[in-house]
């Protein structure tokens, strides 16, 4: 007890007793590996390689309805952190303990919801970097870098919401195309766009 009261006194809550004790090391605590834990993700995902490690599934499913929605680990560290905090907060503005209880309790599963849906938002907007050449097939674009007769060169196509610059061929190997020529994709072989002029008359024209 000394070190909690080490504590206590350092936060300024050394005179403190019976369950405002249990409030404050339930606040300090919640407070403190929720920080930790927040910071974590915030830096990589650490948090949760470190759960997995530990033998904890730090990712359940955010999209699924009712109470395990929010039986997350930021959900139970937002609770412990919150029911101390507003469990203190009653009985230090001379509440009873019923009633410091009450509110410690809907306070934290308030917070438990509360985070949930935060944590649902960021996962919603985690971004998939991995580039799907094959999506490009019918997309537009122009030629980036010259594409030689039976050579590769460089296209900028928009797919996958946004533009991207790729290798490509042009789908007669007999033609050139300069850059800045409107091309359209045709096919994807492994990550080079095999790409058609969108006005094969007018490139042929340029070729003669």
């Amino acid at each position: 007890m000394s070190l909690i009261s080490n504590v206590l006194d350092l936060v300024g809550l050394g005179g403190i007793t019976g369950i405002d004790i249990l409030f404050a090391v339930m606040a300090l605590i919640g407070t403190v590996l929720f920080l930790i834990y927040f910071i974590l993700i915030l830096i990589g995902g650490v948090a949760d390689g470190v759960l997995e490690v530990a033998g904890f599934d730090a990712d359940f499913d955010m999209g699924a309805e009712g109470i395990f929605h929010m039986l997350t680990i930021q959900g139970i560290l937002s609770f412990i952190m919150m029911f101390g905090i507003s469990g203190l907060a009653v009985t230090q503005s001379d509440g009873g303990d019923l009633l410091a209880i009450a509110v410690a309790v809907i306070s934290g599963i308030f917070s438990m919801w509360i985070i949930g849906k935060v944590f649902q938002v960021m996962k919603s907007l985690e971004v998939d970097g991995t580039v799907k050449h094959s999506l490009a097939v019918g997309a537009q674009g122009k030629v980036y870098m010259e594409i030689k007769a039976g050579q590769t060169g460089q296209v900028q196509v928009e797919f996958q919401n946004a533009m991207r610059t790729c290798d490509a061929v042009l789908e007669d190997e007999k033609w050139s195309l300069d850059t800045g020529k409107f091309v359209e994709v045709v096919k994807v072989i492994g990550e080079t766009l095999v790409v058609k002029p969108l006005s094969v008359a007018s490139v042929m024209a340029e070729e003669e």
